[in-house]
């Protein structure tokens, strides 16, 4: 109940952040002045780690992020570009400890979320789908930033993920407003995320596991951006 309690309270969070979020990205060249309709689904699963205190064994997650992100390559290092993508982060781990981890920009139908919030994740993660970046949601999502790249896993890597719900749906609403001298934000958004159990296979790790922890989000919002931030609005 801690968890879930943690995970509801970050929801809420998120619905206020899409404000800040596109400020930031505005100000790094990602996201100008304009009308802009965002949507995003996410989904998070964390398999095999184990009771406490007990005995180590192999363990992975997966983490899902659909929408309209922001990339900041590092290697040429360049102002930030938003694209509508589906990144998905992975780590995995066996029983001794070795493994690695990655984040990958895969098609968008490898991941599919329905309308009760159950999903599915079927990807094959290769080298030429690296992030090669610096990468986030700019809905202030849950997926935060994320480096790019991937160290200590063999590719390719096979991920198939099933998410059914285990609770109620909840949503939350935001209407706001924001200005800073000659910027100006104003839109709403709203938010839905739910409890999940998830069962996948990685190809990494042998056999199938089923989740520790898992939950889907849904979001979507309007947001009309108004002039550019100046340094002043950002420090």
């Amino acid at each position: 109940m801690r968890v879930r309690r943690l995970v509801l309270a970050f929801s809420i969070f998120v619905t206020g952040s899409l404000a800040l979020a596109a400020a930031g990205i505005a100000a790094g060249g990602g996201l100008g002045p304009g009308n802009y309709n965002f949507t995003s689904r996410n989904a998070d699963a964390f398999f095999g780690m184990g009771g406490k205190g007990g005995p180590g064994g192999p363990s992975w997650q997966v983490s899902v992020s659909q929408g309209l992100n922001s990339f900041k390559p590092t290697h040429p290092g360049g102002p930030a570009i938003v694209m509508q993508s589906t990144v998905v982060n992975v780590s995995e781990f066996d029983g001794l400890g070795n493994g690695g981890f990655g984040c990958f920009v895969v098609p968008d139908s490898s991941f599919s979320v329905h309308t009760d919030l159950s999903a599915s994740l079927h990807a094959t993660l290769t080298a030429d789908e690296e992030c090669g970046g610096y990468v986030g949601p700019i809905d202030g999502g849950k997926a935060g930033v994320d480096a790019g790249g991937s160290g200590g896993l063999v590719l390719p890597i096979t991920v198939d993920v099933t998410w059914s719900t285990t609770g109620a749906v909840n949503e939350y609403s935001n209407v706001f407003q924001f200005r800073c001298l000659t910027y100006g934000e104003a839109g709403n958004s709203k938010f839905s995320s739910v409890s999940s159990a998830a069962a996948g296979s990685i190809s990494a790790l042998p056999g199938s596991f089923n989740s520790e922890f898992a939950d889907v989000n849904s979001g979507n919002g309007v947001v009309n951006v108004h002039n550019v931030p100046l340094e002043a609005c950002l420090a």
